[in-house]
């Protein structure tokens, strides 16, 4: 029973890394970041896979909550080639298999979910922040920080977001320098 704990923690936080970046550098923006970010993640997977910029290219402003959802759907969606999820992720064509794992993990736990909340807050020039809510069956939801940056023309997740999360759960990525004892 720990083993699937920890697997579920695993996916969780795997995939709720992936769901900012993924949400975050890819596709378009369908509303503010007001209202309920539950429904409207379902409302901005359609509109955001469709949108070709949104304003994700914007460095002064980050996108929304709503627009990230949308790209969290994205990057979990099998059809979706992991090239075109690369570019969600900081650094992430380091390991762009990283991703199928992540559709796997998903695949293999389809109660644990994962929600950008409202506000993303911008931190600094071309950094903000979104809190991630995780909730994994039979625990308490999880509510997490993640960061964003705009790199390379785009808003996406931040390596040291992913990499911290990939090394907490034990999962090792060639993206994410070994780090020193």
């Amino acid at each position: 029973m720990k083993d699937e704990h920890v697997k579920l923690h695993k996916i969780a936080t795997a995939g709720m890394a992936v769901a900012a970046f993924l949400t975050i550098a890819a596709c378009g923006d369908s509303g503010g970041s007001g209202g309920d970010e539950t429904t409207a993640a379902t409302t901005a997977s359609t509109t955001a896979a469709t949108s070709a910029d949104g304003g994700v290219s914007d460095p002064s402003k980050p996108p929304s909550a709503v627009t990230l959802n949308g790209l969290l759907e994205k990057a979990l969606d099998p059809a979706v080639p992991n090239s075109a999820k690369t570019a969600l992720v900081q650094g992430s064509s380091a390991d762009p298999k990283l991703f199928d794992k992540l559709v796997t993990a998903k695949k293999q736990n389809p109660d644990v979910t994962y929600v950008l909340q409202a506000p993303v807050i911008a931190t600094g020039p071309g950094q903000a922040t979104v809190k991630v809510k995780v909730t994994v069956p039979q625990q308490p939801a999880l509510t997490v920080e993640a960061q964003i940056i705009y790199d390379q023309g785009k808003w996406k997740l931040a390596k040291s977001t992913v990499c911290l999360l990939l090394q907490t759960n034990k999962v090792a990525s060639p993206m994410c320098p070994a780090q020193a004892n």
